[in-house]
């Protein structure tokens, strides 16, 4: 399971958290999360800023233990 909160983005004042079982859930989850609540922060991003924010989702992102 990967773990990754608003405030590893650089979004200090957001307390979100997505968890999902891959990466690829994670970056859609922290997506859709963004727009809704981010809109100014991907409004008209580019697909290099988009890929950039992948990757920072990324690496920002903790692996933890499922029980």
């Amino acid at each position: 399971m990967f773990e990754v909160f608003c405030r590893d983005l650089g979004l200090a004042e957001c307390d979100f958290a997505a968890s999902a079982p891959s990466l690829r859930k994670l970056e859609y989850k922290m997506l859709e999360h963004a727009r809704d609540e981010h809109p100014q922060l991907i409004a008209g991003i580019t697909e290099e800023q988009h890929e950039a924010l992948m990757t920072q989702i990324a690496e920002a992102a903790h692996e933890t233990a499922v029980h």
